[in-house]
């Protein structure tokens, strides 16, 4: 989902920009993506 909000695809389709966000915004993807990122940093996931 983060690489669709840096390439302005999304902003001809604003209902598609919404549902991006809404995804971003839930906590299970802020969840999943900082596992993620914990695996890449090589730390250990907070929350």
């Amino acid at each position: 989902l983060l690489r669709l909000s840096g390439s302005g695809i999304l902003d001809e389709y604003p209902n598609l920009f919404a549902y991006v966000a809404r995804g971003e915004a839930r906590p299970a993807y802020k969840r999943a993506f900082a596992a993620q990122l914990a695996v890449f940093a090589g730390t250990s996931p907070t929350g």
